[in-house]
């Protein structure tokens, strides 16, 4: 199905704490709607490269799960240019993607844009963009394990390094920016194993508001 720009695109937001499994909801939506050929956006692909800091002062402020830590303005525009049917490019300049020298790309407009990440729903200005808010809800204990597992299994962090960037990073910013986020979803939906029901449910929901879409 080709994206006509007389529909306006429904925007998907899917938030949760780390290692809540939002790439996995993510892709997994994304198959379910494959004949609408969605895109998603990765709140991490706009996180900035800290580069006006001294190596001595980044080690100091440096952050993954600080609101500071997103191009909030960058992101908000790519979305709005979306929604208006324009393509954006990716990497952003200042991002980390930009200083690793990820591959420049074209993202052509869809009728379903999905946006994930755990800090999302705070920004207001990108919440108010957001047609379908989804948070998934897992145990603190099994997204410790979860990020445990990938960042030693499959990143092949040293589980010390792993376990203080945890401890110095996740756990004094998840209650402030990341739990309190709930307040704004519109589904909250648990998700420690895949939990089909909920994904074909949401799936439902974006085809229903599309064909309501004027």
């Amino acid at each position: 199905m080709a994206y006509s720009d007389e529909k306006k695109p429904i925007i998907i937001g899917i938030m949760g704490g780390s290692a809540s499994g939002k790439t996995t909801f993510a892709n997994a939506l994304s198959d379910q709607l494959t004949d609408l050929t969605p895109i998603t956006l990765h709140q991490d692909s706009y996180f900035r490269d800290w580069s006006e800091y001294s190596p001595e002062e980044r080690e100091k402020v440096i952050t993954a799960n600080h609101p500071d830590v997103v191009l909030w303005d960058v992101l908000i525009g790519d979305i709005k240019k979306l929604r208006s049917n324009l393509p954006i490019q990716t990497p952003t300049p200042g991002t980390r993607g930009a200083q690793r020298g990820d591959e420049e790309k074209t993202v052509t407009p869809s009728q379903v844009v999905i946006v994930e990440g755990h800090l999302i729903f705070w920004n207001q200005d990108l919440r108010e963009l957001i047609d379908m808010k989804i948070f998934l809800d897992v145990d603190a204990h099994e997204r410790v394990l979860r990020r445990m597992q990938r960042d030693v299994g499959t990143r092949s962090a040293n589980l010390e390094g792993a376990i203080n960037w945890y401890r110095k990073d996740v756990l004094p910013n998840f209650p402030i920016y990341t739990e309190p986020c709930k307040q704004y979803a519109d589904l909250i939906i648990p998700y420690l194993d895949e939990n089909l029901v909920a994904l074909h449910t949401v799936a439902a929901g974006i085809r229903s508001q599309l064909t309501d879409i004027k």
